[in-house]
């Protein structure tokens, strides 16, 4: 086995990223990690940190001069689209590097996506999937192939763990490297205010009353729409939409559904579980729908199951989240607003935003299992990059895949 050099970009928070370059060094791989912040020292620590403190216009250049000092053959980060990462990846050609992407699962949860050269909508995985398709006789097919995942374990305690460690490191930091350049359109400071004023709801009961509204529109059984909220901060947003934020998002399906959706139908509308709420996306919600007339048949919920949800919904308007999938599943009729590597003729509508309130076409179920069995064999790998038994699932298959591919 060709030895290999590895170059650690921005991880997931936590320790996932020291426990994988264990594993390559353990196997006589040489990892490279490079600080951009004070913060990356809590995802990693290598033999050989390479701190960079330079200003982001000069990053690139001083990343091919490491490249090519160090003899580098193989990058591997966390998300395509942060600046970093995009300065290094357009050096692939130049130094023939493999580029290993991470992200989370394409499929949730349990799983999460390692990908070349790009993941969500800068994958090839539509490509892929015809080639798959063209070389897999459908006789070969197993309709179940995959579908019992090893669980991994609750995750989120130790994401936000690890997150507030990674801020409060990164702050601190601040003035050995001034230069630093975050993805983030909001400041962690104020960031991490607002999640402190959504605890304080929280435990004030405001999660219970969004708990019992979720459970009386089940009982009711009124026919609603779901919008599932994304992240402004995302790049499924920012790079891979054509909004400029969440908000223009709910303005552009709420007008559709007030001019368009059968009487007697509401439009839920779910916060995202990671929502900091530095927006307060209840009130922008509210205001619209009186705006538009139609308070009375819309309904935010901060809580309650998606799948659950799903199973009840008419359909759902998304702009590329992972729920679309979910949504695919369960045989839900499902309208992408964004690029989504799952929006194929056959899977979600390809009509236009209002004329899919009326038509509601239902996903290809065979054509769905076909893709999920695909994603699975290509590039899903079950585990987690937050929870003690997910990081325990991934590590010795994310290695294999590193060092053979």
């Amino acid at each position: 086995m060709r030895r290999k050099t590895f170059l650690f970009l921005q991880g997931p928070h936590g320790p996932f990223m020291r426990h994988l370059s264990r594993s390559l060094t353990s196997e006589g791989h040489r990892v490279l990690r490079v600080y951009l912040n004070w913060g990356d020292s809590t995802t990693c620590r290598t033999s050989t940190r390479l701190k960079y403190r330079g200003k982001p216009e000069d990053f690139q250049q001083w990343a091919a001069e490491q490249i090519e000092q160090q003899g580098v053959t193989d990058v591997l980060l966390y998300g395509d689209c942060r600046y970093y990462h995009q300065q290094v990846m357009a050096l692939k050609e130049r130094y023939n590097l493999k580029i290993w992407v991470l992200e989370e699962g394409y499929l949730r949860p349990n799983w999460v996506t390692l990908e070349q050269n790009g993941v969500n909508a800068n994958s090839d995985i539509p490509k892929r999937f015809r080639t798959w398709l063209s070389q897999k006789p459908l006789k070969d097919f197993v309709p179940g192939c995959y579908e019992h995942p090893a669980p991994v374990g609750r995750g989120l305690r130790g994401l936000v763990f690890w997150c507030i460690v990674y801020y409060l490191r990164r702050f601190v930091g601040t003035p050995f490297y001034p230069h630093y350049r975050t993805h983030r359109p909001v400041s962690y400071l104020r960031e991490g205010v607002a999640w402190l004023r959504k605890l304080a709801a929280q435990q004030l009961g405001r999660k219970r009353r969004s708990d019992e509204l979720f459970r009386r529109l089940l009982a009711e059984q009124t026919p609603f729409f779901l919008i599932p909220l994304q992240l402004d901060a995302d790049a499924q947003i920012r790079f891979h939409s054509p909004y400029k934020n969440i908000r223009a998002f709910i303005e552009e399906v709420m007008c559709s559904f007030a001019q368009h959706a059968p009487a007697g139908t509401m439009l839920v509308v779910k916060s995202h579980p990671l929502d900091s709420e530095v927006i307060d996306y209840r009130k922008v919600v509210a205001n619209h729908a009186r705006q538009l007339g139609i308070a009375n048949r819309v309904l935010f919920l901060e809580s309650g199951d998606i799948p659950k949800l799903l199973r009840h919904a008419l359909g759902l308007v998304t702009v590329n989240s992972t729920v679309g999938l979910q949504s695919i599943h369960h045989g839900c009729p499902t309208k992408v607003m964004g690029r989504a590597i799952y929006d194929h003729s056959n899977m979600t509508a390809q009509c236009s935003l209002d004329a899919f309130w009326q038509q509601l076409p239902k996903p290809d179920t065979q054509q769905y299992k076909l893709f999920r069995c695909f994603l699975l064999e290509d590039c899903q790998i079950n585990g987690n990059f937050y929870s003690i038994r997910g990081r325990k699932l991934l590590i010795p298959e994310i290695t294999r895949r590193l060092t053979q591919g």
